[in-house]
């Protein structure tokens, strides 16, 4: 997953630079919209994907490896 990818996946803009803080509140709103518990059988797996996709974004932006991308 890219910097880009992984910032517009929890809302921000894809050149913004957000402090943890700031990705753990946009990580939490963004999983209580896509919270597979709370669609029905057939939206399941579609909610079950975006969740895995937000949760690796989440991991990835507070990891801190998206600022080697942002001076490349």
């Amino acid at each position: 997953m890219q910097g880009d990818e992984a910032r517009v996946l929890l809302g921000f803009p894809p050149n913004s630079r957000p402090n943890a803080s700031q990705v753990k509140a946009a990580y939490k709103r963004k999983v209580w919209e896509c919270h597979p518990d709370l669609f029905p059988v057939g939206r399941k797996t579609d909610a079950e994907s975006k969740f895995k996709l937000i949760s690796e974004a989440y991991t990835y932006l507070l990891s801190g490896n998206f600022h080697l991308f942002t001076f490349l």
